[in-house]
């Protein structure tokens, strides 16, 4: 079956090969005005743009959005709007995770910084009491772009993970660290997950359940959406013109 998926975030041109063949995946920026989303600030900034992008594409044909960044901004906003799946890369990951490990996982993060967001979002998805350690790499998003550096960061902290937390898989917490799984999981005989990988393979599942199948996220409770007499003067204020397919 055909998907078209839109990938919010950013989205290295390699990206393109990890979908399958009838999978045609399109990038897209933040365009929060910001390089990186390590702070709260930058994450309210992006929300914005995410919302519209992930409302334009069910309007345009797509039939999945993945959220390309660990702290899965707007994803709850986003699936307010839009019937369509919404995938978040830290949900998606989380979910892979806990079925590849029978005990506990670890997560990869550049910062401790981002520990606090991080663990109330694996709180909210349910996977809190199967993490068995966050580790840090000590390096910001901006640093990631030295990937021989960011290299040796995972091998360092994944070899933790498994070593002294008995993490039974890895999970690397940043989209900036994309494409950098597989020599830490042949080096440790572990699962260890690309968050991009994660995001993309998890919405063309779901872009399948829900064009075949009519599944995608409840309407009812936490993703109900706001009346429609109350959203279309707030849509046209905030975006400029109607949020009406």
């Amino acid at each position: 079956m055909e998907n078209k998926i839109l990938f919010i975030g950013w989205f290295p041109k390699w990206s393109k090969d990890i979908a399958e063949p009838e999978t045609t995946l399109v990038g897209t920026g933040f365009d929060s005005g910001t390089n990186h989303l390590e702070y709260e600030f930058y994450e309210h900034l992006a929300i914005h743009n995410v919302i519209e992008k992930t409302v334009n594409a069910e309007k345009e044909g797509f039939d999945a959005v993945v959220i390309g960044c660990f702290y899965d901004p707007g994803l709850r906003e986003a699936r307010e709007l839009v019937e369509i799946p919404v995938v978040g890369v830290c949900e998606a990951s989380l979910h892979v995770a806990s079925m590849l490990s029978a005990g506990k996982f670890s997560v990869l993060v550049g910062r401790r910084k981002w520990i606090p967001k991080m663990t109330d979002n694996a709180s909210n998805y349910g996977f809190e009491d199967r993490i068995a350690s966050w580790r840090v790499l000590d390096l910001t998003v901006p640093d990631m772009h030295d990937m021989e550096k960011t290299q040796a960061a995972i091998l360092r902290e994944a070899r933790g993970a498994v070593e002294d937390d008995m993490a039974e898989c890895v999970v690397l917490g940043c989209t900036g660290m994309a494409g950098q799984a597989k020599r830490a999981q042949e080096e440790y005989g572990v699962p260890v997950l690309d968050p991009v990988l994660m995001g993309v393979k998890v919405a063309e599942l779901r872009a399948t359940l829900w064009k075949r199948h009519g599944v995608s996220h409840s309407k009812i409770g936490g993703y109900e959406a706001p009346p429609e007499e109350e959203l279309e003067p707030i849509w046209r204020r905030v975006y400029g013109k109607q949020k009406k397919r």
